[in-house]
């Protein structure tokens, strides 16, 4: 089914399936799920700010089966935009975005692959396959596992932690991905901040990196819980921190 436009989900258990949308979807409920849908950027007009969004005081969100597309002559700036509660994205094809493939705290991120982004000026350069602001709800935390994520034209952090009002990245487990990449692969959210629980173990860096850029930086290595362990080149030699 072709759709055009934004649509808005507002039940909370919704499916929104099998559509092919120029659009974004915008949700508003809970536990709502997202499935075989393909969302592409429209062309020629003002940018896009996201292709899915679930709002702020929703959660639950489940994103599978999904391609977002961002356009070349348009900005898509986000592919999954995530202020609200946790959010589970599995099997997605994202490429196109001129920021964050997908922006959130919490959840799972599994088996994506997040490729080729867009370059636009006045999207500052922040450019990242995943973006993680500030930390998770109690109780909850991010898993981001088994992703491929790609990106050797422009300079760039396939997953960056930053500090956001105040909250700290917590709780976060790095495992199994793959990584292609100009620029440093991780930015771990600062050499001394009180980052803590970043558990990056068992990835694969690939050796495309400008400049001297290298698989991570700004990583605590002596903040609690936090580790790095097992992490390879592509060749089998270990990528340390």
């Amino acid at each position: 089914m072709s759709k055009k436009g934004e649509i808005n989900v507002n039940t909370d258990g919704a499916v929104v399936e099998n559509i092919d949308l120029v659009g974004d979807i915008r949700v508003e409920a809970n536990n709502v799920t997202i499935r075989n849908v393909r969302i592409t950027n429209p062309r020629g007009g003002d940018r896009a700010d996201w292709g899915i969004l679930q709002w702020v005081g929703y959660h639950g969100l489940t994103v599978q089966n999904v391609e977002i597309i961002g356009a070349s002559d348009t900005e898509m700036r986000d592919g999954i935009m995530d202020p609200g509660g946790v959010v589970n994205v599995r099997n997605c094809n994202i490429h196109g975005i001129s920021k964050h493939g997908i922006d959130t705290t919490q959840g799972v991120i599994a088996d994506n692959y997040i490729h080729d982004p867009n370059w636009f000026t006045a999207a500052d350069g922040e450019l990242d396959s995943i973006r993680i602001s500030g930390s998770p709800d109690a109780g909850t935390s991010l898993l981001i596992q088994h992703n491929t994520l790609v990106d050797v034209n422009t300079v760039n952090g396939a997953i960056s932690m930053f500090e956001t009002d105040g909250g700290q990245p917590t709780r976060v487990t790095i495992d199994g991905n793959y990584f292609a990449t100009w620029g440093f692969s991780i930015y771990a959210g600062g050499a001394s901040a009180p980052t803590s629980y970043i558990v990056v173990k068992n990835n694969v860096f690939a050796r495309k990196y400008k400049d001297g850029y290298m698989p991570v930086t700004e990583f605590n290595t002596h903040a609690t819980g936090n580790a790095w362990s097992a992490n390879t080149f592509e060749d089998g030699k270990t990528a340390s921190v």
